[in-house]
């Protein structure tokens, strides 16, 4: 070999030394190397809650959260006011691994027994809510299995406060169930609000939950059921005439992670995450209560709103009549084993 073939071989072999170099060889793992950061793992949480919401604020406090307890490894992306899409495509995302968590409700279109935490008349009250939507609870277990079913983990309820209805016109016999109210109320698709509304004495018509204000605004329906006192705040405060707190259900969203994006996870960090959310879950039982006070009077004060609350009679006169007369409808599609299950949590309380 001349000079020059042994000078070029020499300047190609140490081309080949850097570029190996650079590319970090040996046996260092990314991230390791001097200087070198490794990128957090950014996951998306999607919710149909507006900006001033109890579940905002918990969900903000989560991010936070999750990102001190991983020392930065992992960040949560909120996505709040139905940015990433409506309840129903953002479960459906979550079970494809394409958005990574959800504070929604959980649609029943794979399963009826998903939306069984809208049961009519299922909590009555705060108190019974707690009890009857707490981790280890019938309703919390049986979804936990469900969700999983679908590769997706469930992480616990957030309790929001109570559904009640409200409206532009005054219905006529409210609180007298099964009576005509002669109103067209939004109702969701799901079954557990479609059916009680029927027989309380409602006209329900399905609506998507992002169009409720322009529905009521443009006189397709007169009100809807599906919000707490917050939720018409923050939304429909400015258009609604009425606001009954009927207890009808309880709004209860649920926490819902991906399991495929769990498993991008370290096992440490995984277990974070799904312990801070299972605390916000928990925090929710303890705000909601106190929130709903808040906002039946901000609706009345900064909007007019003139709230009606049932008194614990008449709850319990439209509890008495769903449980007869609604429940024995939704055991063709929720099961009759599931809804005797749920009949057997409200006798405990008696």
């Amino acid at each position: 070999m001349n000079l020059k073939k042994t000078i070029a071989f020499l300047l190609v072999f140490a081309l080949v030394l850097a570029t190996f170099a650079g590319c970090g060889g040996g046996t260092a793992t990314e991230g390791e190397g001097e200087g070198e950061a490794t990128e957090p793992i950014v996951l998306r949480l999607a919710s149909d809650a507006p900006l001033e919401h109890i579940a905002t604020g918990l969900n903000n406090e989560a991010c936070e959260m999750v990102k001190e307890r991983t020392e930065g490894r992992v960040e949560v992306q909120y996505f709040p006011a139905s940015q990433l899409g409506g309840y129903e495509t953002v479960y459906e995302e979550i079970v494809r691994g394409t958005i990574d968590m959800g504070q929604i409700t959980i649609p029943d279109a794979l399963d009826a027994r998903l939306g069984a935490a809208y049961v009519p008349y299922y909590a009555t009250s705060f108190d019974e809510a707690k009890i009857l939507f707490a981790p280890d609870s019938y309703l919390c277990t049986t979804l936990g299995e469900l969700t999983e079913a679908n590769g997706v983990k469930f992480l616990g309820i957030v309790l929001e406060g109570f559904i009640g209805q409200a409206f532009v016109v005054e219905p006529t016999d409210m609180a007298i169930p099964g009576a005509t109210k002669k109103v067209k109320t939004r109702s969701p698709a799901m079954i557990t609000f479609r059916v009680a509304q029927e027989d309380l004495g409602f006209n329900p018509i399905t609506v998507p939950y992002a169009e409720v204000p322009t529905a009521i605004q443009t006189k397709v329906v007169d009100g809807w059921v599906g919000g707490t006192p917050n939720i018409n705040y923050a939304w429909i405060g400015e258009i609604i005439n009425y606001m009954y707190v009927t207890y009808i259900h309880a709004e209860a969203t649920s926490y819902v992670i991906s399991e495929q994006t769990l498993a991008k996870l370290s096992p440490e960090d995984a277990e974070t995450v799904i312990a801070v959310f299972q605390e916000q879950s928990m925090k929710s039982f303890t705000l909601s209560q106190e929130n709903e006070e808040v906002y039946k009077q901000k609706l009345a004060d900064d909007y007019g709103v003139q709230v009606i609350e049932f008194t614990p009679e008449e709850v319990a006169a439209n509890a008495k009549f769903v449980r007869e007369t609604t429940w024995p409808k939704l055991e063709e599609l929720l099961t009759k084993e599931f809804m005797d299950g749920l009949r057997a949590e409200v006798e405990k309380l008696q």
